[in-house]
């Protein structure tokens, strides 16, 4: 399945952690990179989203409502590259 915009949620803590710092950098990268691919959307501090996608840590990342998430890290491009290819974006 091939999915044309890719909605990527990054969540960082507030005040931010140094991982989540960093994430927020590598969000910028993704929304330059994916310009026309992905929706980028940034959550600072609680949110309604965190509950909903069954988080328990930050830094965290959640590609199209949580089809893929990662959490307790700040994943590189390369990983994160990786899961919009696994989600047919290149």
């Amino acid at each position: 399945m091939v999915i044309s915009m890719i909605k990527v949620e990054f969540f960082v803590a507030e005040p931010p952690c140094a991982g989540c710092v960093d994430l927020l950098k590598t969000a910028d990268e993704i929304a330059k990179k994916y310009a026309k691919k992905a929706q980028v959307i940034k959550h600072l501090g609680p949110c309604p989203e965190f509950e909903k996608y069954g988080l328990t840590m930050v830094p965290a990342v959640v590609f199209e409502e949580g089809r893929i998430m990662l959490m307790g890290v700040c994943p590189d491009m390369e990983t994160l590259t990786g899961c919009f290819l696994e989600l047919g974006v290149e």
